[in-house]
């Protein structure tokens, strides 16, 4: 036995590997391996399938027809052993994994075979609807053109097995789940009661599940229907009792919601009939029985379920728009575990929430907004740094949510969340051992908390300002505090940023030198903030040094920056006319410079059609409109000369 078994794994390593280099032993090597299938020993059968699927992209279309029909034929004669026709029902998923569509020719032989197997199994024989299955999973993966004319019996044969659960009574609940709470309740207990370490039922869900995914992926066009039949079956199964399988369940709902996003623009929004439509309609009962998952004691569980709602938005924005009071209590739970394994659901019931905030009016958040911070402000102090940089984002959403339209007032009973948010956020930012993740969102976060909410924090500010500047002048820190400052210069509010002016520009300034291209786009559009808002109060030392860095980025060699620059300048013409001198002196001549360039384009061919009106109409003697137009002449005429100079040589 070990001398067979050893030499059949060395069979397969050579045939994997040099399988191509041997055609003349293909034929010999299968009329060896195909007696090995009818063995009585499991370990021999499973090796010799474990070979012919190694050699089976090798064989010739002949040859793989031969094997191919060995294998029919013997499933179709009906008189094999149980263990042996699980076998050849396992071989025949193997052989079409392994050379995909090459098998498609046999799929009208296949698919009735692999369904008539799968419905014929004896009672407790899970392992062999387990290998029908996923026979029928690999036909549609890997031929999905041969196996469209069966897609209604392939998808009848999912929704049949994938709530295929002999030994539990509780299947027989109706579909909506039953009754919410008790049921729940219920079900856990006779979680506990029920035991049985034969039961391989779930091993059949999980391949129901998984080729129901194969199908949504494989036909696209086909999706209405799917939906129609498959998505409330999904939903029924979100109370499954094995976690593995709950976990595909979920999965498999995911890529429904996923290809309902792909392929709604193939429908009129309007009909009825569409994919999108039917989800509209399904959101109700959809997200009761996500509320029901999100209290379950399995840690797994809740984290798949939040990836399914996470998905929903984005699918379908606003769709948890009137549920949201539902799935406050287990988003709050989620936030506030203290088991060993909670960073991951904490991390996922985070990044839905922020989701969900992002794509909902303010209005449908602020009633809850109270509620939700005790559980958003714990998890900012947790010592694990990818939940608490989550945790800093949504916090940046719940400024917006606070005060969606400032200068108005936000709303009395949500004033004191704003001191709280500050603390939690202060206690971050003005920390040094701590990620580089975290760090950047908490400077990011304050910044918009200060552009929202400064006149409710005006003693804090100076503080805030003092902390970012630090962080500005800190390499490893420097772009997530330029950012920063760009949010606080677009601030609808008075921040009193007079004080930190100047040393912010200077510093910006120097970062235009810097090769750091995102830092220099960032500069820039920060720089450009700051001008529209303060620009009358620069000093002359600091537009000097601005015109003279901006100006030397202004070429064709990086049109975005080009593009940054000029829009510096027509702003800083427009708060400042007193330098249009200097304008015509520095950043003129590269523009001019650029209008030969036949690869201006885009923004950069905008700002510098901007530039000529923003100058002319500062008044200045440097900058009169006749000048300015013979200079574009003159340099056109120049191109002109050049263009032809050259063809003439």
């Amino acid at each position: 036995f070990e001398v067979l078994t050893d030499s059949l794994d060395i069979l397969t390593d050579v045939v994997a590997k040099f399988g191509h280099l041997l055609p003349e032993q293909h034929a010999t090597i299968v009329q060896l391996l195909q007696p090995y299938l009818d063995d009585s020993r499991q370990g021999i059968r499973k090796r010799t399938l474990h070979c012919i699927g190694a050699l089976s992209p090798c064989l010739s279309d002949a040859q793989l027809d031969a094997v191919a029909r060995h294998k029919l034929g013997q499933l179709k004669g009906g008189a094999l052993k149980p263990d042996i026709a699980r076998s050849y029902v396992q071989g025949v998923g193997a052989l079409s994994k392994a050379v995909g569509y090459r098998f498609g020719r046999h799929l009208g032989e296949a698919v009735p075979l692999m369904v008539r197997y799968g419905q014929a199994a004896a009672e407790g024989d899970d392992e062999l609807r387990e290998y029908a299955l996923q026979a029928l999973e690999s036909f549609v993966s890997r031929s999905p053109a041969d196996a469209r004319p069966f897609l209604d019996t392939l998808l009848a044969e999912a929704l049949r097995f994938i709530k295929y659960d002999p030994n539990y009574a509780a299947d027989d609940m109706d579909e909506d789940g039953g009754q919410a709470g008790s049921d729940e309740e219920d079900d856990d207990g006779s979680d506990e009661e029920y035991s049985d370490d034969e039961d391989m039922s779930w091993k059949v869900r999980r391949a129901a599940a998984k080729l129901l995914s194969a199908l949504v992926h494989a036909y696209p066009d086909q999706l209405a229907d799917i939906y129609s039949r498959a998505a409330g079956e999904l939903v029924a199964r979100f109370r499954e009792r094995e976690e593995n399988v709950k976990a595909d369940v979920f999965a498999a709902y995911c890529d429904l919601l996923r290809q309902v996003g792909i392929v709604s623009g193939r429908f009129d929004a309007a009909d009825p009939a569409s994919p999108l439509q039917l989800l509209l309609g399904d959101v109700g009962p959809m997200l009761k029985a996500a509320a029901r998952q999100l209290a379950d004691k399995s840690p797994k569980t809740r984290v798949g379920m939040f990836a399914v709602l996470r998905t929903l938005v984005g699918v379908l924005p606003g769709s948890v728009a009137d549920h949201v009071g539902m799935l406050v209590p287990g988003i709050l739970l989620a936030c506030k575990d203290k088991t060993a394994s909670s960073s991951s659901l904490k991390i996922e019931a985070l990044a839905f929430l922020r989701a969900a905030m992002e794509s909902n009016a303010a209005e449908v958040f602020q009633p809850h907004v109270v509620q939700l911070s005790s559980g958003i402000f714990a998890a900012v102090g947790e010592r694990y740094y990818k939940v608490a940089a989550e945790a800093l984002r949504v916090c940046e959403q719940v400024v917006s949510i606070i005060r969606p339209d400032p200068p108005a007032p936000p709303a009395a009973e949500l004033s004191p969340v704003v001191s709280g948010m500050f603390g939690c956020i202060n206690s971050r930012l003005a920390a040094q051992d701590q990620d580089q993740e975290v760090k950047e969102c908490a400077i990011l976060c304050m910044a918009h908390l200060v552009a929202t909410c400064g006149d409710l924090l005006s003693a804090e500010v100076p503080g805030v300002l003092k902390l970012l500047l630090e962080r500005l002048r800190n390499d490893i820190t420097r772009l997530p505090a330029v950012k920063g400052f760009a949010v606080l210069a677009a601030s609808k509010l008075d921040l009193g940023l007079d004080s930190a002016l100047e040393p912010v520009i200077a510093e910006l300034t120097s970062f235009l030198r810097k090769a750091n291209r995102l830092l220099r786009q960032a500069s820039l559009a920060a720089l450009e903030a700051l001008v529209a808002k303060h620009g009358p109060s620069l000093n002359p030392a600091s537009t000097s040094a601005l015109l003279d860095e901006s100006a030397s980025l202004i070429s064709d060699a990086d049109l975005s920056i080009a593009a940054l620059s000029l829009k510096l300048a027509v702003t800083l013409l427009q708060q400042q006319p007193a330098v249009a001198q200097q304008v015509v002196e520095r950043v003129l001549p590269a523009g001019l410079v650029l209008v030969r360039s036949p690869l201006l384009q885009g923004a950069a061919l905008a700002e510098l059609q901007a530039l000529f009106p923003a100058l002319a109409g500062t008044g200045s003697p440097a900058a009169k409109t006749e000048a300015l137009l013979a200079a574009l002449l003159d340099e056109g005429r120049g191109r002109r000369d050049g263009s032809g100079s050259t063809d003439g040589s």
